[in-house]
């Protein structure tokens, strides 16, 4: 099982608040507590994995995205993914996510 072989879990924008995805990210900070391993958690809410995290990055997803993309000299979004959700939502015009934008001054 992946809760055994992992060695590294970075989570997106998620509070890991008990769902069973968590068992993972509970198992890898627990083998790796600072060791620059293990756990990574990114984003702007809080989690109870904050302090065993072997980093925290306070911040958008998108944006760290972004960064992390750039350092590594990779294309930001992926021109050929872009195209493919693109085309998704042009086959599903009904199925639109209408989620604000935030900054990250905002509450």
């Amino acid at each position: 099982a992946w809760t055994e072989r992992a060695d590294m879990c970075i989570t997106l924008g998620t509070s890991l608040c008990g769902m069973n995805a968590d068992r993972l990210v509970k198992a890898v900070a627990g083998r790796f507590p600072s060791t620059g391993q293990g756990l990574v958690v990114v984003g702007l809410q809080r989690s109870v994995y904050d302090e065993v995290a072997s980093l925290r990055i306070w911040g958008l997803c998108d944006d760290v995205i972004r960064m992390v993309c750039k350092e590594l000299g990779a294309p930001c979004p992926n021109k050929k993914i872009k195209s493919r959700g693109d085309e998704w939502i042009s086959r599903h015009p009904r199925c639109v996510y209408n989620t604000p934008t935030r900054k990250q001054s905002d509450p």
